[in-house]
C-alpha cells in the first residue's frame, strides 16, 4: 500500500510532494559524531517498523546528517525533503540527533516512548513526503534532564546478562527514549559514581550528564569514609580530595555540576557533622554551605579549566528554607532549581522567592516521588496541577533549566509525556484553562483513540485516588505497605492511633476504584494489537491493583478495629480478606509483566519501595499471630469436632470436604 502523507506541522501547506520514501534507503553520516551513530541506529530500525525491510531493484532515497559550524545557537535543526533525498543538519549534536527522532516520529509516525509502549506505526511500502525546509523552533526550557530516581526496578532488571548491576541493553533503551523526547541530560541513577558504565553510556550517546541535589559535582556522600568525621570545619582537606576525585572522573563530558551540600544520604549536612546540630543558628548553618559552594566553585574551575562551567544549585529541603532567609550565596552565573513538593506543588514560597531571584532559574519537578506514602507505581499527580505549575515558572521566568524526577519511568509514561510537552513546546498548551485537555490528547496521540469513553478512563483513575489535602496530594500504591507496617507495629505495642485508619476514606474510595475497573474493562473494545496491550499494562492493570489495594485497606482497617476491640474472630475473617486482595493485586503485577511479548518479565522482582510482595507477607504473620490459640475467642468447650452449627465450621477440627481451605487448619497440627 502506497500512502500520501498529511501535511504536517513541520512541513508547510503550500509545499508539493516531491519524494518518495520506501524500506531502501541510504543513510551518509557526515557528522563525525559517535553520540549520532546510536542515532542513525535506531533510525534505520524506524525505516524498518515502517517500511520494513529493502527489497531488491528499487531506488533508495538519501538521507545525510551533517552538523553546521556555522549555525551559532544550540540544539536547533533543520530538515530539507527534495527530490533527490533528505538533508537533516543540526546545530550541534543535540541538534542532530533531536532532528533525527523528529523526523522518526513526526514523518513517520514513531511513538517516541516505542520500546516502552510497543506501539507500532502503520505499515506502508511507500510514503510521499513534500519537498521544503523546516526549522525547529527554540525549546521552552534551555535544559532538560530527567532523573532516574528511587531505580529499584531497574537495578537488577534483567541482570542475568550484565555482571554490572544496571542492564546495559536496557539502558541504552531508556537514555533512546529520553533523546526521542528531545531531552538534553539526564541523571542516570541515584548514588552514581561518575565514571559507572551507564553514565558512561549516557554521554556517549549525546547527552549531558546532570547531577542529583545530594550529590555534588558528582560524588557521593554515602560512601565517605566511616573512620573520617563528616565535617567541613575539622576535615576540608579530605572534601577536597573527595571532590576532586569525582571531577577528574568526568573532565571532558558534558556536564551540569551541582553545587550544594548535603548530608550522607539526602538530609541536612548538620545531621552528620558531630561538630554541627540541628539547633545549631541558621547563620552558622549557611556560613558552611556558603563556603563550601565557594570551594566547589572554584575547584570546578582549576580542574575543568573552564572558565564558566555549567553550573546548578537546587533549593530542594534545608538549603530552600536556608537560601528563604537571604543566608545562601550562589555565584552569578548559577542556575538555581527550585523545586515542587514531591507532589507536583511549588508552593506560594517559591514563588515569592523567584519574584525576587536575579539569577537564572529552573525548576526540579517530580512525576514520580518516594516518601513511602506516595506515587512510585502509578500515575498520581493531577494534569491540573502540571498546568498551573508549569504556567506559573514559564511565567517566572523559570526555564533556563528544568529536571524531571521520572522514578523508573516505566509507570510514568502518563506524566511524562505531559510534562515532555510543556518542556519542549509549552507556548501550544498555554492557552488552556486547566489540565483536562491532556486526557483526550493523551488517549488520541499516545493510543490513538478518539472515542470519549477512553480518555474518560484516565480521567476515572485520577478520581478514583484518595487524597490527603486539598492540593491533590493523591495516594499512590506506595501508600499501601507503609500503611500496614505502621498499623502492624502499633498494634503489636498497644500504640494504635485511631485517626490513622481512616475506613471512611479507604471505603469510599474502593468504591470509586469498582467504577473505574467496570469502565476500563469495557473500555478495550475500542483497542486492538498492540496499542490494547499497552492500554492494559498503562491503565486496566494498575486500576486492577488499585481495587484491590484500596479494598485490602478496607479489611485491614476492619480486621484491626476488631483486634482492638479483642474480637479475635471477626480480625481474622477481616484480615484473611485483606490477604486475598493483596494476592489479587500481585496477579495484575504479574499481568503487567507479561505484557507484550514478555520483555518486562522481572520488572517487579526488585521492587523496594511500593513493596506489594511485602504486604503479603506482613498479612500472612499477622494472620498466624490471630490464629494462635490464646487468641482464639471460642469458648473451648466448643472445640470439639463433633459441633454442630453454622457458628462454629471455622473450628480447625470440623470435619468437611471442604476442611483443606479453612483459614484456621494450623491451629489443629
Amino acid at each position: 500500500m502506497k500512502k500520501i502523507l498529511p501535511v504536517l506541522g513541520m512541513l508547510a501547506a503550500s509545499q508539493v510532494f516531491g519524494l518518495t520514501l520506501t524500506a531502501n534507503v541510504e543513510l551518509r553520516d557526515e557528522s563525525g559524531s559517535e553520540a549520532v551513530v546510536y542515532a542513525v541506529k535506531a533510525f534505520e530500525k524506524d525505516l524498518q517498523r515502517k517500511f520494513g525491510f529493502p527489497a531488491r531493484g528499487v531506488a533508495a532515497a538519501r538521507f545525510t546528517f551533517r552538523i553546521s559550524e556555522n549555525w551559532k545557537v544550540s540544539d536547533r535543526h533543520r530538515i530539507e525533503v527534495s527530490d533527490s533525498g533528505v538533508v537533516i543538519t543540526g546545530s550541534d549534536e543535540l541538534g542532530l540527533i533531536h532532528g533525527i527522532y523528529s523526523f522518526s516520529e513526526e514523518v513517520l509516525g514513531i511513538d517516541p516512548c516505542i520500546y516502552f509502549t510497543g506501539i507500532v506505526p502503520e505499515r506502508v511500502r511507500s510514503l510521499d513526503v513534500p519537498n521544503g525546509v523546516t526549522e525547529s523552533k527554540p525549546y521552552t526550557f534551555k535544559h532538560r534532564a530527567m532523573f532516574v530516581n528511587d531505580e529499584d526496578l531497574i537495578i537488577g532488571f534483567r541482570m542475568e546478562k550484565q555482571s554490572y548491576g544496571m542492564n546495559m541493553e536496557f539502558m541504552e533503551k531508556l537514555f533512546e527514549t529520553m533523546l526521542r523526547l528531545k531531552m538534553t541530560g539526564v541523571i542516570p541513577s541515584t548514588l552514581l559514581l561518575p565514571d559507572e558504565p551507564h553514565l558512561v553510556l549516557a554521554s556517549d550517546m549525546g547527552l549531558y550528564i546532570n547531577q542529583h541535589h545530594a550529590e555534588p559535582l558528582g560524588s557521593v556522600p554515602l560512601y565517605w569514609p566511616k573512620n573520617i568525621p563528616y565535617s567541613w570545619s575539622t576535615h576540608r582537606e579530605h572534601f577536597i580530595d573527595f571532590w576532586s576525585d569525582a571531577i577528574k572522573r568526568q573532565k571532558g563530558k558534558k556536564v551540569i555540576w551541582t553545587l550544594n551540600f548535603r548530608g550522607l544520604l539526602d538530609r541536612a549536612f548538620w545531621d552528620d557533622d558531630p561538630t554541627m546540630s540541628r539547633e545549631s543558628s541558621m547563620e552558622e548553618k549557611a556560613r558552611v554551605v556558603n563556603d563550601v559552594i565557594r570551594t566547589q566553585y572554584e575547584l570546578l574551575k582549576e580542574l575543568t579549566g573552564e572558565e564558566h562551567p555549567v553550573i546548578c544549585g537546587y533549593l530542594w529541603g534545608e538549603l530552600s528554607r536556608l537560601y528563604s532567609s537571604g543566608l545562601l550565596e550562589y555565584p552569578e552565573d548559577t542556575i538555581l532549581l527550585f523545586s515542587d513538593s514531591g507532589h507536583g506543588v511549588m508552593g506560594d514560597w517559591n514563588w515569592k522567592l523567584a519574584g525576587k531571584c536575579d539569577l537564572k532559574m529552573g525548576i526540579y519537578q517530580h512525576v514520580s516521588y518516594h516518601n513511602r506514602k506516595t506515587h512510585m507505581r502509578i500515575n498520581a499527580i493531577h494534569p491540573d496541577t502540571f498546568q498551573r505549575e508549569m504556567g506559573r515558572a514559564v511565567e517566572y521566568g523559570m526555564t533556563n533549566a528544568i529536571v524531571l524526577n521520572v522514578g523508573n519511568f516505566k509507570e510514568k509514561i502518563f506524566g511524562i509525556r505531559q510534562m515532555v510537552n510543556y518542556m519542549n513546546r509549552f507556548e501550544d498548551f498555554k492557552s488552556c484553562e486547566n489540565g483536562d485537555w491532556y486526557f483526550d490528547w493523551y488517549a488520541e496521540r499516545v493510543l490513538g483513540a478518539k472515542v470519549s469513553a477512553v480518555a474518560d478512563s484516565y480521567r476515572d483513575f485520577f478520581e478514583s485516588q484518595f487524597v490527603f489535602s486539598e492540593d491533590r496530594k493523591n495516594s499512590g500504591d506506595e501508600y499501601f505497605f507503609y500503611y500496614v507496617e505502621q498499623m502492624l507495629n502499633a498494634a503489636y505495642q498497644n500504640e494504635v492511633d485511631r485517626k490513622l485508619m481512616r475506613p471512611d476514606l479507604f471505603s469510599s474510595s474502593e468504591g470509586r476504584w469498582e467504577v473505574a475497573l467496570e469502565r476500563a474493562y469495557d473500555c478495550r473494545r475500542f483497542l486492538s494489537g498492540n496499542v490494547l496491550d499497552f492500554y492494559e499494562a498503562d491503565l486496566v492493570y494498575p486500576t486492577l491493583k488499585m481495587r484491590h489495594l484500596t479494598g485490602m485497606a478496607v479489611d485491614f482497617t476492619a480486621s484491626l478495629e476488631h483486634y482492638l476491640n479483642k474480637e479475635w474472630h471477626k480480625a481474622q475473617l477481616d484480615a484473611y480478606q485483606a490477604l486475598l486482595h493483596v494476592r489479587e493485586a500481585l496477579k495484575a503485577e504479574e499481568w503487567i509483566e507479561q505484557s507484550g511479548w514478555g520483555r518486562f518479565e522481572g520488572w517487579y522482582d526488585h521492587d523496594e519501595t511500593a513493596r506489594t510482595w511485602h504486604i503479603e507477607l506482613l498479612l500472612e504473620h499477622y494472620l498466624d499471630h490471630l490464629k494462635d490459640l490464646k487468641y482464639f475467642n471460642l469458648n473451648y468447650r466448643f472445640r470439639n469436632p463433633k459441633t454442630p452449627g453454622l457458628d462454629y465450621k471455622y473450628q480447625p477440627y470440623f470435619e468437611s470436604e471442604y476442611r483443606d481451605d479453612l483459614i484456621w487448619m494450623n491451629n489443629g497440627e
